[in-house]
């Protein structure tokens, strides 16, 4: 019964302050609307920006020879620690929370096709690599299996821009092709890749091949780098530490030598540039807040004028009994539905943009924006908290006037 007094109540305010109402509910729709589409293209762009950072792979460790800076069991400083392809296999085996690892051997080629000849980053590696550097081949091709590495089979996989320059629009799958004179066969092509991060050069200008074809082929004795995929109830720091003592123990030198070898840790990347777009997200978000606050100005004043205008019909209602607590919920609920209907239409209105936004040419470059329940639910928090701090003044001035004095106005 309460409530329907209230919403008839709000009905007639509405209609009795149309014009100071009209601006009120636009100051709110337009700051709800703000914040929403603010979050929501902070949202997207920070997704594409993770997604092509994230090209490379996520929970990996890049390891590099270098030279030593401290000498160790009689050995001189300044040697230089050359991998071996055995290392993979040792520090799989050795450091704790490594799921697998890969070397990687690496050098630059020509590709000589039947009518084109391309040049291209040779990265010979073994079947795990593709999973660790998220490499997915199109569809009605593969990348390399355990079978073409124990067989040594002469098998390669294309990246997006060697394929076109090779073969054009025409199929690759199944074709042949000539690393320094060898032939190979194509059993896999990359589609178009987005990658903003890379040690060797993007996927889309490489040809993959098996480590055992390349030691056995190619002449290649010593990889480029060693890639290792750190399990998930890993962290990285520790295994990152592991490491360099196992490699310390096969190499002799110190384990503490952080000179010795060069490392990568791309979750420590992909961490902090998660943490920089989380405060430009939370910048965007203030920013909307403060529109939203501006609009909260604007309820308040029409809450003081509410109270003003119904000044006697409150002391009215107080001389017949009314509590403080009631007088109090009734203007705090009016004005909570006041902010109520300006954040839906905001909100709506919002939505809508983001999902005509899905439709257009925004993934290359800001990234489609995104509407999400966390987006939906800070938004009606904030209203929330403004609706409440708006029209508190005003309630605790209604429910505190004295009767005979409201009665006299």
């Amino acid at each position: 019964m309460q409530l329907r007094i209230v919403l008839a109540q709000f009905w007639r305010d509405l209609k009795a302050q149309r014009l100071r109402t009209a601006l009120t509910l636009f100051g709110l729709t337009w700051g709800t609307f703000c914040v929403v589409l603010l979050l929501s293209f902070g949202e997207g762009l920070s997704r594409k920006q993770m997604d092509t950072m994230e090209g490379m792979g996520t929970r990996i460790i890049l390891v590099w020879g270098s030279r030593t800076s401290i000498p160790f069991e009689g050995l001189p400083r300044g040697r230089y620690i050359r991998l071996e392809d055995a290392d993979a296999d040792l520090i799989a085996r050795q450091v704790p929370g490594v799921a697998q690892a890969s070397p990687e051997y690496s050098r630059d080629v020509m590709l000589k096709g039947s009518k084109a000849e391309a040049s291209a980053g040779l990265s010979a590696v073994r079947p795990g690599f593709g999973a660790m550097r998220r490499i997915e081949p199109e569809p009605g091709g593969r990348f390399l299996n355990e079978r073409d590495q124990t067989e040594r089979r002469r098998v390669c996989v294309l990246g997006s821009r060697i394929r076109d320059e090779l073969f054009g629009t025409e199929p690759a799958i199944g074709r042949t092709l000539e690393i320094s004179g060898i032939p190979f066969t194509v059993i896999g092509t990359l589609p178009e890749k987005k990658q903003d991060s890379n040690y060797n050069g993007p996927d889309d200008g490489k040809v993959f091949i098996p480590a055992a074809v390349a030691i056995s082929s190619l002449g290649e004795r010593y990889p480029s780098n060693l890639v290792v995929e750190v399990s998930r109830s890993a962290k990285s720091a520790d295994v990152s530490k592991a490491i360099y003592r196992v490699m310390g123990r096969a190499h002799h030198f110190d384990g503490d030598d952080k000179e010795a070898l060069a490392t990568w840790d791309v979750s420590e990347m992909l961490a902090m540039i998660g943490t920089v777009f989380l405060g430009f997200r939370v910048f965007l978000g203030l920013i909307g807040v403060l529109t939203l606050a501006v609009a909260g100005i604007g309820v308040a004043n029409v809450m003081s004028m509410v109270v003003e205008d119904r000044t006697p019909q409150i002391g009215i209602s107080m001389a017949l009994g009314a509590r403080h607590s009631w007088v109090l919920g009734q203007i705090l609920l009016e004005t909570l539905l006041v902010t109520a209907v300006g954040g839906l239409i905001g909100v709506v209105l919002a939505a809508a943009i983001v999902a005509a936004c899905q439709y257009l040419p925004l993934q290359d470059s800001i990234g489609v924006p995104v509407f999400s329940g966390q987006i939906a639910l800070l938004t009606a928090g904030v209203l929330g908290v403004i609706g409440i701090a708006a029209g508190m003044g005003p309630a605790r001035r209604a429910a505190y006037l004295n009767p005979a004095d409201a009665l006299r106005s």
